[in-house]
């Protein structure tokens, strides 16, 4: 047996947990239930791969009646099927759709402006600004920053803007690799001439994009430690030999 904890309109959104019983166990614990079809208010259905749930509301619209149950909802018609397997895998248990929420999200029109303005945003090189963001995706929230920001951690949306970023750069001839490789060229060069300040210039480009890349962002930790040791040990060296110059200098005028 699952337990589905649901804030919903009926309970004032307060925090209520439902049980979902196989057909086993209804028929064990002398649970009532009928085809969720059939259902109303306050009736236990079985769904079409056998579980049991409580019926939420009966909804009567124009365009048909939809049922909901405490696991998700459906348009009553010949052809529905109402599944909880799927709603379980997935975690949705609010829509009529069983996909997950992120998904779901990812078809808005909305949820696209906000891709399309964080892409011009990331290849202009000038930052991004979540705010403007934010207005694009969810103007109506108090803090509409904060939701483009939650919005960008889903993995889909993440895949959104990679496949954003490899048009444009396939738009104009380039590789993704290929600006990594000119980084690299470049902090390598830097440190053959002993620049530690260029090499930390590299280093910073590298840690731009790969934190702002989602697809990169895991390994953004990682290669900072890496270069940031690298430029140290760099700066350091480089430092040592200034101060061995000064001091021959110091030592040849006095």
């Amino acid at each position: 047996m699952d337990y589905l904890t649901r804030k919903l309109k009926i309970n004032n959104y307060q925090d209520v947990t439902y049980p979902v019983y196989t057909k086993k166990e209804a028929i064990e614990k002398q649970v009532a239930y009928k085809p969720w079809k059939e259902c109303k208010a306050g009736d236990y259905g079985i769904t079409d791969d056998n579980y049991i749930g409580e019926c939420i509301a009966k909804n009567h619209y124009k365009n048909g009646i939809e049922l909901q149950f405490v696991f998700g909802r459906m348009w009553l018609n010949d052809r529905a099927r109402l599944l909880y397997e799927p709603r379980r895998e997935s975690g949705n248990y609010a829509t009529v759709s069983s996909e997950s929420w992120e998904y779901i999200e990812g078809k808005h029109g909305r949820t696209q402006r906000a891709v399309d303005i964080y892409t011009r945003m990331l290849l202009s090189g000038q930052g991004i600004n979540w705010s403007i963001i934010g207005k694009a995706y969810r103007p109506k929230q108090e803090r509409p920053d904060l939701s483009a920001k939650r919005l960008f951690k889903q993995e889909t949306v993440k895949q959104m803007v990679d496949k954003k970023i490899d048009k444009a750069l396939q738009e104009r001839g380039i590789a993704e690799g290929d600006v990594l490789d000119v980084i690299a060229d470049a902090i390598g060069l830097a440190r053959v001439k002993e620049d530690p300040g260029t090499m930390l210039r590299g280093a910073e480009q590298y840690i731009r994009i790969l934190d702002m890349l989602p697809k990169k962002a895991v390994q953004t930790d990682t290669m900072q430690i890496d270069m940031t040791s690298q430029i140290v040990d760099q700066i350091a060296k480089e430092e040592k030999r200034v101060k061995l110059e000064q001091k021959k200098e110091i030592t040849h005028d006095g």
